[in-house]
């Protein structure tokens, strides 16, 4: 038996017991002895009669890791030489069932705690090569999908140390099956916290309607139509496999429609209801779905056309109208360019001349591919130490992306509010640009979307359940790096949520370090929410069974992400925000998630976390001013309580001298005056 294949064994061993949170490493005799963490074990023989070190436990705590996750194990551990592109550290990797962490021997204060830790799910690239020029020795290169770049140098004689680990990251970092991932060894040992806080029933769909006071009519309900719209059962993706279980889709639609609709429309997503208000007695509705299969020779489907036909509608016993005015205004995402060019692969766009009532516009976003290549750039310039760093900025056109999806949020929100048209948004398949389009819309319009649960839901409803592909985009198992289906289009969301915090930094309930949890944990695998690409995978796979959802561990420590200066949206003047002049002058970069890990950027005196709008700082403040505010303010009361009651016994006193009449002690209490 070989020395890996002992490990393996030795692991799987441990693993089937409920064994203590320990590191198993393994005492190689060229590692000088000073530089051990474990008492010598008693070697033992194999099968060839060659001497091999037995495993050995250490609690991973007392090797020097600042954070470790419940269930989390030690896997190996092995001392090399890090190289970071500027500097190289000699010290100590360790490997885990959940990340990979480097601990150098002498830490310097430049760069944060947990720089050297890298969750498996980060990882885009492990490679395994020989050094010619370092007398032969072997060295893994990893690459993060946060922009982070490690070199580990192993010893000439250490190569099968590098093989051991080097397959040990491959098998935790590239599996996909997902079940193997690290988010389920968490729910072993978390449980209590998802059954504590229920994260993954935060989102009720006909509570959510409700609060925006929109009537759905009920499945069973069809003989009677009590609204415009009605629910549908999608139970097991019998009408479409990447929306949620429960769709809401116009009333007067039956299903020989519908499904005829699915058919015509890309992968099934017909238009669904995401967002609906009423003003000035009508219903204004918007509307999410995938791009229609017209191809180059224009086909139609009639079918298609009165299901649109039917979202136009306002009034619950409107009729068509004659003049065909303008009701309903599509927003593609793409170019029109582009839109047209999906006709070759048989789709396209709904042509206005079939679709009465009906309006086109383009609104110019990139593709996910050009999202890909920008971020690129982005990370490439952010670990850079090229000074020119504004210039990069503006080379890698990040944030042009980011003023396109914005503005175009801008003309969805004026046409809904504003114009009071109803609005349907699509892309490709509706599941990247359409998710952060009407999400940023939702945000602008409605301050239940800026509050801390709101937000959660939003995402929950119009992320999660509909099907954003999270794993596809996230590169969550997937070893070929340069896979197109890759690409940030969360992260490019959140940055926008941030852009828009900085223009009203008053109405939103949350403040950035919500967006930065959310930034890293969508990639880290530690929760469930974001390892499958549709709510019927998640079913699929039990995730919600064996999972923590990452509502509830955000819902545990509140507090944190709480603004002291949000002020409520009835406290505000106009609820709708709405940055209708937005541009690149607006735009602030979002060095707090791009910068995290830069030197320069490294906050040392810890200054800027005691100078955030949080619970144990600003806000602790506040409470201390009002709770004193509070003490002045019955002070008062009382002091007025007892000036009354002195002038009442001044009067009674007066009244009684005035019956003896004395002129002389009447006139003297009658100059006394009493504040």
């Amino acid at each position: 038996m070989t020395i890996y294949q002992k490990y393996k064994q030795q692991l799987k061993i441990e693993r089937m017991s409920d064994a203590p949170r320990k590191l198993f490493f393994r005492n190689t005799s060229n590692q000088p002895q000073q530089q051990s963490l474990a008492k010598q074990g008693n070697e033992q023989p194999n099968q060839e009669g060659n001497v091999m070190p037995t495993i050995q436990t250490k609690e991973l705590n007392q090797l020097g890791l600042d954070a470790i996750q419940p269930g989390e194990l030690g896997m190996q551990q092995i001392n090399v030489l890090c190289l970071n592109g500027v500097q190289q550290f000699q010290g100590m990797l360790v490997a885990t069932n959940y990340k990979i962490v480097f601990l150098p021997q002498r830490f310097l204060k430049e760069y944060k705690k947990d720089y050297f830790e890298v969750p498996y799910t980060f990882l885009i690239k492990v490679e395994r090569t020989i050094d010619k020029k370092q007398n032969d020795s072997n060295q893994i290169e990893i690459s993060s999908k946060d922009g982070r770049q490690f070199k580990y140098r192993f010893q000439r004689e250490q190569s099968e140390d590098c093989s051991c680990l080097f397959n040990v990251i491959n098998k935790n970092a590239f599996t996909l099956q997902k079940t193997t991932l690290f988010a389920f060894t968490y729910y072993r040992e978390m449980q209590s916290l998802e059954n504590d806080y229920q994260g993954w029933k935060i989102y009720n769909m006909e509570r959510d309607f409700e609060r925006m006071g929109i009537i759905i009519q009920q499945e069973n309900q069809q003989q009677q139509l009590i609204g415009l719209f009605k629910y549908l059962n999608n139970e097991g993706g019998q009408i479409c496999a990447t929306y949620y279980n429960r769709l809401v889709v116009p009333a007067k639609v039956d299903m020989d429609c519908i499904q005829k609709t699915a058919k015509f429309r890309s992968k099934e997503r017909i238009p669904i209801l995401s967002y609906a208000f009423k003003v000035d007695g009508k219903i204004v509705s918007l509307w999410r779905s995938g791009q229609c299969r017209v191809g180059i020779g224009q086909i139609r489907s009639l079918e298609d056309e009165l299901y649109l036909k039917q979202m136009s509608q306002q009034l619950i016993d409107e009729i068509d109208n004659k003049q065909e005015e303008i009701k309903l205004r599509i927003y593609d995402a793409r170019s029109d360019v582009s839109s047209i060019g999906q006709q070759v692969n048989g789709k396209g766009f709904e042509n206005p001349i079939y679709y009465k009532n009906c309006s086109v516009d383009f609104l110019e976003i990139g593709s996910i591919h050009k999202i890909r290549e920008v971020q690129l750039k982005l990370l490439k310039n952010s670990y850079s130490e090229n000074i020119s760093f504004i210039s990069q900025l503006e080379i890698s056109q990040w944030y042009d992306q980011i003023v396109s999806l914005i503005q175009g949020s801008v003309r969805i929100a004026m046409t809904l509010t504003k114009e009071k048209l109803n609005v349907l948004v699509h892309c490709l398949d509706g599941s990247d640009k359409t998710p952060q389009l009407i999400s940023l819309v939702q945000i602008m319009i409605d301050g239940y979307y800026r509050t801390i649960d709101g937000f959660m839901i939003l995402i929950q409803k119009e992320w999660i359940n509909n099907g954003h592909q999270f794993c596809q985009r996230s590169a969550i198992g997937n070893k070929q790096h340069n896979d197109d289906c890759r690409s940030p289009i969360f992260l490019q969301f959140l940055d926008c949520v941030y852009q828009m915090i900085q223009l009203y930094p008053l109405s939103f309930e949350f403040n950035v370090k919500l967006l930065l949890d959310l930034a890293y944990h969508h990639l880290s695998s530690l929760f469930g929410s974001f390892l499958c690409d549709s709510f019927l995978e998640i079913q699929k796979q039990k995730v919600m069974e064996s999972t923590v959802s990452i509502w509830s561990w955000m819902l545990k420590q509140k507090d944190k992400y709480k603004n002291a200066f949000y002020l409520n949206p009835s406290s505000i003047e106009f609820e709708v925000i709405i940055p209708e002049s937005f541009t690149g002058k607006s735009i602030k970069f979002w060095q707090e998630y791009f910068l995290n890990y830069s030197t320069e950027f490294n906050d040392v005196y810890c200054i800027h976390s005691s100078s955030t709008f949080t619970k144990d700082n600003l806000q602790e403040m506040y409470k201390s001013l009002a709770k004193e505010n509070q003490v002045l303010r019955l002070a008062q009361i009382d002091h007025e309580k007892l000036a009354h009651l002195n002038q009442q016994k001044f009067n009674q006193l007066i009244q009684i001298i005035q019956e003896t009449k004395n002129e002389k002690i009447i006139e003297k209490l009658e100059s006394i005056q009493l504040t």
